[in-house]
């Protein structure tokens, strides 16, 4: 049985029926009402949990996905932390211990895809877990998680500028002669510099239209993907050895230089490094408000963007280790790069083409280079989903001078003000590397800790409090405990171990201030919420009226 859709007899909602299959879907009068109105189901869930549909709805969820994948810049990352890797654990650490992490972080993704599915909007951890606590403690709640994720975005900001700025130096270092050759080298100052640059580049970049933002975002995308098959291909037809399955999967390297005695703790030190390689699998959750289908769309965007990054890192990461030509060259002084963990990958590039070729600098160069650009599509992303961050918590009043944060243009909707506090922010966080060697391990392990610890606290939240949770479209049914528990777990323990002091023994030089910094992190922000918040914070604010009376209005105007 079929309808007619050319029925022109009455306007009743059981006559205007649609058949799916065999049966009929009758639209309410409320959504009868919302279409005349010119309200998609996105913007009426979006009214239901409290908010005005204010940014345009015109990326797509590939385009979401992308702009998720883009952040996590595969190949930027595993170029300049591949030799922190080696380092702690060698390559049986890089497959063994990268496999591990990959399944932890894909229970985190799973568990939290069901809570953005449920709230589909801005805010992230920070709206999650208001609406996951009982109200009593939604505020004080929110705060400190919305401010821990808000410091830890500017981190995260820094740690990409920052290794882009240092894959830089690499390259000019390699373009000027090399190490050996009386290549160019910059310093700490100089690097910094190209930092700061970088971040006004990134800024002209971040405050285009959301239109372009997505395609901007699909490109990146492409480009990491197109990148990493160039390099992984073009390593495997030219490296004239390759190393044994043996080494690869089996060679331990006990952190040379490093004083850590025990194996253990060499393996445990090395994991927060391929954690910090999948951070990030729920960013897409920041622009869900100008995605379509958003309930859906942001599940799969966080769930595709872990197993999608995972795959080429780790098929990266193996051609890589199989192809290094002499494993003592990754981290020696004496070679083209000049040796470093920032440089190792460079290094096993520049000993592919070497031997190859026997010039190694151009191909070195060019692979770098690769490299770096995926770090700058990375950074797009990174400097937006900051911006959008601070947009959210300004917007509910939970930041100092909210109301300039809180402002959009009025042609594009773009919170360019807050793009501005972001990068003035996260350029800050980059300047104690004028002043230490360590201050990229320690960004490094404040931008991971303070994404982590958030995400373990929803999933605590969504499991230890006896609420009304109603999954949206995306759910976990019965196994949700399961894999949130064991996700929340995973969170807090890559934080513990971000903690550790990488270097032994310990001295004001190689001390890990991670753990100080993230107390001052939140001692600024007990005393904010003592003086100020407190008083003024009552949780993510409603900038529509409540559900019940907006579908009441909606009815009587029909």
């Amino acid at each position: 049985m079929a309808v007619n859709p050319h029925h022109s007899g009455s306007n009743s909602p059981s006559e205007m029926a649609v058949a799916v299959g065999d049966e009929f879907a009758i639209p309410t009068i409320h959504e009868l009402s919302d279409k005349k109105l010119g309200i998609d189901q996105d913007e009426k869930r979006l009214n239901e949990l409290g908010y005005k549909q204010e940014y345009r709805r015109v990326m797509s969820p590939f385009q979401q996905w992308a702009y998720t994948f883009s952040y996590t810049a595969p190949l930027g990352f595993i170029t300049g932390y591949y030799g922190y890797m080696y380092s702690y654990g060698g390559p049986v650490t890089i497959f063994w211990g990268f496999l591990a992490t990959t399944f932890g972080t894909l229970c985190m993704a799973f568990a939290m895809s069901e809570v953005i599915s449920a709230f589909p909007t801005l805010g992230s951890v920070y709206y999650w877990v208001a609406q996951l606590v009982p109200k009593k403690h939604a505020p004080i709640f929110s705060w400190f998680v919305g401010w821990v994720y808000l410091i830890g975005s500017f981190c995260g900001t820094a740690l990409n500028e920052y290794l882009l700025a240092q894959l830089i130096a690499t390259i000019i270092l390699l373009a000027t002669g090399g190490a050996q050759g009386g290549g160019y080298s910059m310093s700490r100052n100089a690097v910094v510099g190209v930092t700061a640059a970088l971040f006004v580049v990134h800024f002209f970049v971040s405050i285009v239209s959301t239109k372009w933002l997505g395609h901007l975002s699909t490109l990146g995308a492409w480009f990491q993907i197109l990148s990493i098959a160039v390099i992984a291909i073009t390593l495997l037809a030219i490296s004239p050895k390759y190393q044994s399955a043996r080494f690869v999967f089996t060679h331990f390297v006990h952190a040379p230089g490093q004083g850590v005695k025990s194996s253990v703790l060499v393996v445990l030190l090395g994991l927060p490094y391929f954690q910090s390689i999948l951070t990030g699998f729920e960013v897409g959750s920041h622009v869900v408000e100008e995605v379509v289908t958003a309930a859906m769309a942001g599940p799969r965007a966080m769930i595709r963007s872990v197993y999608v990054t995972a795959g080429t890192e780790i098929i990266l990461l193996l051609v890589m280790t199989f192809c290094i030509q002499d494993p003592n060259n990754l981290l020696d002084d004496q070679t083209a790069t000049g040796g470093g963990d920032v440089t190792a990958a460079s290094q096993i590039f520049y000993d592919c083409f070497q031997a190859k070729f026997k010039h190694g600098t151009a191909g070195a160069v060019v692979f770098t280079a690769l490299a770096a650009g995926s770090l700058f599509f990375g950074n797009i992303t990174n400097v937006t989903l900051t911006a959008r961050m601070a947009y959210a918590m300004a917007r509910d009043e939970a930041l100092p001078g909210y109301k300039y944060w809180a402002k959009l243009t009025k042609k594009e909707r773009i919170p360019l003000i807050a793009t501005v506090l972001t990068v003035i922010g996260s350029f800050i966080s980059t300047l104690p590397a004028l002043g230490s060697s360590v201050a990229f391990t320690a960004i490094t392990a404040m931008s991971t800790i303070t994404a982590y610890v958030p995400y373990s606290v929803v999933l605590i939240c969504r499991h230890a409090f006896k609420n009304d949770f109603k999954p949206g479209p995306f759910s976990l049914g019965p196994y949700a405990i399961w894999i949130g528990g064991w996700g929340a777990a995973w969170g807090l323990l890559m934080s513990l171990l971000f903690c550790l002091p990488p270097s032994y023994p310990v001295t004001v030089s190689t001390f890990n201030y991670a753990p100080i910094s993230m107390v001052g992190c939140m001692l600024v922000g007990a005393i904010y919420w003592c003086l100020v918040g407190k008083k003024n914070f009552h949780g993510p604010r409603r900038t529509v009226t409540e559900a019940t009376d907006l579908e009441r209005s909606t009815t009587s105007s029909t």
